[in-house]
């Protein structure tokens, strides 16, 4: 669906007036932007939390959830908060870097607080980076390179969803299609709990049951990779 288009059959914005008893005016659309970005971001909460073998991303990105960044001789702390897209980077999942010859290697992920993440956390050597820890919106080395090294660190991570403004028309969630509607229910109980609807309840009990089908999507996502067919073989003499 998409959220305010000239059609009303695929209309999110129409869908959560007929489901709240509402219109434009009485809920405005800042207000049903604001209240659909909070349900993309609870939805995307139960999405990261539910898959260990698949990536979502919201497909209104136009880049892969990676990026690149120099590696810049005597500077052990990189900022790594937003994406290009403007995107807010959630989880690091994997860092690469490249040495002299552009050889790639992965570096170790370190917490400053464990035993052995002392050199993070109080070393001032300097060398080839080999671990990191990701402290607030800083990724700090293990060391300070030697050597400034040009897109010589590759960054794989989880970002947050695209949001909505009231100005758009045809844009679409980017999260699995099976699933615009629990942004639909989503902003209609938002509404329908802040005005003491009686629907409220009746909108929260559908929203908990697409919750839970969202869940077991993602979980079916975990271990797709090990779902095959298996013929059913009769023994025939």
């Amino acid at each position: 669906m998409k959220f305010n288009p000239a059609t009303e059959y695929d209309s999110m914005v129409k869908a959560i007036d007929d489901l709240a008893d509402t219109n434009v005016t009485k809920y405005p659309l800042t207000q049903k932007a604001r209240a659909v970005n909070s349900g993309l971001d609870k939805a995307y909460s139960i999405l990261f939390n539910s898959v260990d073998t698949k990536n979502f991303d919201d497909h209104n990105f136009t880049t892969l959830p990676q990026g690149t960044y120099d590696i810049t001789i005597g500077e052990r702390n990189l900022t790594v908060y937003k994406d290009d897209e403007g995107a807010e980077i959630l989880k690091i999942y994997k860092v690469f870097a490249r040495n002299t010859n552009g050889d790639p290697y992965e570096l170790v992920a370190k917490d400053i607080r464990q035993d052995d993440a002392d050199a993070i956390a109080y070393g001032d050597d300097t060398g080839v980076i080999r671990a990191y820890d990701w402290v607030g919106t800083s990724m700090v080395f293990d060391v300070a390179p030697e050597v400034t090294i040009a897109d010589g660190l590759k960054i794989f991570y989880m970002r947050n969803s695209s949001y909505f403004t009231e100005a758009d028309t045809d844009k679409e969630p980017g999260l699995p299609v099976l699933f615009h509607d629990y942004l639909i229910y989503y902003a209609a109980w938002q509404y329908a709990m802040k005005k003491g609807l009686q629907r409220k309840d009746d909108l929260k009990k559908e929203l908990d049951a697409i919750e839970t089908k969202l869940m077991q999507f993602a979980s079916a996502q975990s271990v797709e990779k090990n779902k095959r067919l298996t013929p059913m073989r009769n023994n025939v003499e």
